[in-house]
């Protein structure tokens, strides 16, 4: 019983260390960058919005996202 106990505490904070520790990284489904000279030399908000309309993206994208954090290039395109 009491193993039982220390069991699920242990598993209850690595899944609150995992979830903790995934906040920073980039979302597994975003679409990504393909390797162009725009998409390189984009390093702001105002560079991605130049080209992309917010309002035509997704309903989930707002003006203040930082667009950088999800969508990265990917090498080889």
């Amino acid at each position: 019983m009491k193993t039982e106990r220390i069991l699920m505490l242990l598993v209850v904070a690595l899944v609150i260390v995992l979830v903790s520790a995934c906040t920073r990284r980039m979302a597994p489904f975003a679409p990504h960058r393909t390797q162009s000279e725009a998409h390189r030399t984009a390093t702001t908000n105002q560079t991605c919005t130049d080209c992309h309309a917010i309002d035509q993206i997704g309903q989930r994208h707002r003006a203040g996202d930082d667009c950088l954090r999800c969508h990265r290039i990917v090498q080889g395109d």
